[in-house]
């Protein structure tokens, strides 16, 4: 039996920084929309240092919430702000170039498994990444505080 190869991340973590910093610096134009799939910039706060990490991620909308997927291209191990997020829900969200807080969570049950196929459709190429490994990932809906 042929073992799986697991994806270098080298090129997406530093693709990942570059959109983060352009984000940031464009206070989200141009860099909030790619075709038809929207991203937004996620802070958490990490579990071992305390400090505040942002990522930028791949979003839709589910009423009021914000919903974002745990990917990880496929690897085995959950991203860290996954993690992140399981020891202090308490979040951080620029979309485009709105600031605001909000409260992460887990979707289970029904719940995940009616927006699973939202996330396909937005980005086919989440089913590649899922069948690369037997982790099964997180769906994070973030209730904003204002909301």
């Amino acid at each position: 039996m042929s073992k799986i190869k697991q994806p270098r991340f080298k090129m997406g973590a530093f693709l990942s920084r570059v959109h983060r910093f352009l984000y940031v610096l464009l206070n989200g134009r141009f860099v909030s929309h790619q075709g038809s799939v929207d991203f937004l910039l996620l802070t958490t706060k990490g579990r071992r240092t305390q400090r505040k990490r942002t990522v930028p991620l791949l979003y839709f909308t589910d009423g009021v919430n914000l919903c974002v997927i745990g990917s990880r291209g496929g690897h085995p191990k959950a991203p860290d702000w996954v993690l992140n997020i399981k020891n202090d829900p308490k979040v951080g969200l620029q979309v485009e170039g709105v600031r605001r807080e909000g409260t992460a969570r887990i979707a289970t049950g029904d719940e995940r498994e009616a927006l699973w196929p939202r996330f396909v459709q937005s980005y086919a190429g989440y089913e590649a990444y899922q069948a690369r490994t037997t982790r099964r990932f997180p769906i994070v809906v973030i209730a904003p505080s204002d909301a």
